[in-house]
């Protein structure tokens, strides 16, 4: 291949493979966890923490603010992970490379991503704040195991 050629097959190959990446970022969006007994879903945390780490009243009414504003922030960083997803499609769809499209869909998904991550973190650092040492522990081994890879 001459080098012109080869670095549109290599972004093209990198527009294919970041517009797949979104799809699949998009299309999982909302979808549950498939098993109760794997870390990830909220829904499970949730019920990991009730049933595991025994929330006392007191715990609960001050967890509570911290829960209800987490929650909405993590959904507008998934709405606007989607919208990003959808627009990177759109633009690999248009099929240039050089797309200020894709380029622009590709910084705003990664930084809805980054935000996300970084907006889960600081709510179980802040949670972590409200529990005893034992829980805390806890919280820390069940956030440590839901990051890691199975």
């Amino acid at each position: 291949m001459k080098p012109p050629l080869a670095t549109a097959a290599w972004a093209l190959a990198t527009v294919l493979l970041a517009g797949l990446t979104a799809f699949l970022v998009a299309r999982s969006i909302g979808r549950p966890e498939v098993s109760a007994a794997t870390p990830g879903s909220e829904a499970d945390f949730h019920q990991w923490m009730h049933e595991r780490l025994d929330i006392t009243p007191d715990q609960h009414a001050a967890l509570e603010p911290f829960e209800h504003a987490f929650e909405t922030e993590r959904e507008r960083l998934r709405a606007e992970i989607a919208q990003a997803g959808r627009d990177l499609a759109q633009g690999v769809r248009k099929g240039d490379p050089e797309s200020p499209q894709i380029d622009d869909a590709l910084t705003r998904l990664n930084a809805a991503q980054a935000a996300l991550q970084r907006a889960t973190l600081d709510h179980f650092f802040a949670m972590k704040r409200h529990l005893d040492p034992t829980q805390a522990e806890k919280l820390l081994e069940w956030t440590h195991d839901s990051i890691v890879p199975e």
